[in-house]
């Protein structure tokens, strides 16, 4: 059976109708998280900012057909926001490893594990919305006890990809020293990274 290939503007009408349903899933999941340091959460109040006007964008291109001629510029920038499209693993361990010489974190350790897509997502969503997630783990010692908002800080502001903080302890080292280079606290932390993958040629095609 030959397939009739879709205008650009209905490819891309697709591909925005996904990735708001996965924004309102997503942004729904950000609002259940429940934080370990007071500017832990301040930080993550502004992904969720983030969210919000992502939101925003994505209603009033899909309200009006008429935008979706002009849509280039806004869909590309909410692509280079890292939520909609592949995962950046490589620049994830970069903003990670900057971090950490700049700090002078002793001890700095990070995993991630494979990526896993979730489809059980409960009632009221699709479960083909293409929503994945990877968690990270962060140990790390630290000479201050700011220096993990300021890990969180860069994440958001420097990594592709929405994230938030799923759990982190933060333990206390005997005697603190602001003269050398030493561990006066230590934490174990878990992020977990969301992002979109776009629909198949196949499933436009359908």
């Amino acid at each position: 059976m030959k397939l009739v290939k879709q205008s650009p503007i209905k490819v891309f009408k697709l591909e925005l109708i996904q990735l708001l349903a996965a924004i309102v899933f997503t942004a729904f999941i950000l609002t259940l998280s429940t934080f370990y340091a007071d500017d832990v959460d301040q930080q993550m109040l502004s992904v969720t900012s983030q969210q919000g006007w992502l939101n925003a964008e994505i209603d009033r291109l899909i309200d009006d057909e008429a935008l979706l001629n002009d849509m280039g510029t806004r869909f590309e920038r909410l692509k280079e926001k890292g939520f909609y499209g592949r995962e950046d693993r490589l620049a994830w361990t970069e903003v990670l490893k900057q971090v950490s010489e700049r700090l002078k974190l002793p001890n700095f350790k990070y995993s991630i594990e494979p990526q896993q897509n979730i489809s059980n997502i409960g009632s009221g969503f699709q479960s083909n919305l293409g929503l994945s997630v990877s968690v990270m783990k962060i140990e790390a010692g630290l000479l201050h006890e700011a220096d993990f908002s300021t890990i969180v800080q860069q994440l958001s502001d420097f990594a592709p990809g929405i994230f938030r903080v799923e759990e982190c302890k933060i333990t206390k080292e005997g005697v603190i020293s602001l003269s050398r280079i030493k561990r006066n606290f230590g934490i174990d932390c878990t992020l977990a990274w969301y992002t979109v993958t776009p629909p198949t040629q196949s499933g436009v095609n359908k």
